[in-house]
């Protein structure tokens, strides 16, 4: 086998080898927190409270988050985000991020939803938010 075929072949093995060896980042510290009263679902928990509740600001390495939930007789009917990091690609992740993630939570009828690909720190901020406002028609 020619020399240069013998390194090439090492190379590719070598990168092969790497490649296979790579872990992701750990999230699963910005996972939302579970309600303080132990409840698994924040629906059970909201009884019959109507109103608009706004949830505590979370600050993410790309800005701000902070929503406003919307509640008639314990239903989650609307959310809307007052606050999303902005700024060249952080404007394109959130407003890529919100929609999907308002639709997930009127859907679910609660905080516990599915991160956006791609704007973790975004979804997970949402879901703390959210939770802080839930928390509070308990």
């Amino acid at each position: 086998m020619p020399k240069r075929a013998l390194v090439g072949t090492f190379l590719t093995t070598v990168a092969l080898a790497l490649l296979l060896s790579f872990r992701t980042p750990d999230t699963a510290g910005l996972a939302a927190p579970a309600p303080a009263n132990g409840a698994g679902s924040t629906s059970a928990t909201r009884g019959t409270y109507s109103g608009q509740l706004t949830g505590s600001t979370v600050q993410t390495p790309f800005g701000n988050v902070q929503v406003q939930v919307s509640l008639q007789n314990g239903q989650i009917t609307d959310v809307q985000t007052l606050q999303l990091p902005s700024g060249g690609h952080s404007s394109q992740v959130s407003n890529y991020a919100a929609p999907q993630l308002r639709s997930e939570v009127l859907q679910a009828q609660s905080a516990q939803v599915d991160s956006v690909s791609g704007a973790t720190y975004t979804s997970a901020a949402y879901q703390q938010s959210l939770q802080s406002a839930l928390d509070q028609a308990a």
